[in-house]
């Protein structure tokens, strides 16, 4: 499973910086680990490896501005 990750950390497997905002593969035990370290997402129930595809890219495009012409862009003060 994918989890959230919410604060840096060093993965001690791969001795690699696991940056805030990415995905971390985990079985449930380390998953449980790394919850207590407060590293990930408390109420991360974890996403199947098989479902990062490359839609989840395109649909970032719907949200990007100018993506709608019906929206309004304007800056709010």
């Amino acid at each position: 499973m994918n989890y959230t990750v919410i604060s840096a950390f060093n993965d001690k497997e791969t001795d690699t910086l696991i940056e805030p905002g990415s995905l971390y593969p985990a079985d449930q035990k380390r998953a449980s680990v790394l919850r207590a370290a407060g590293v990930i997402s408390e109420d991360d129930e974890g996403q199947a490896l098989s479902k990062q595809t490359k839609s989840t890219d395109s649909d970032k495009d719907k949200d990007a501005p100018g993506g709608d012409p019906d929206a309004d862009d304007t800056p709010k003060s």
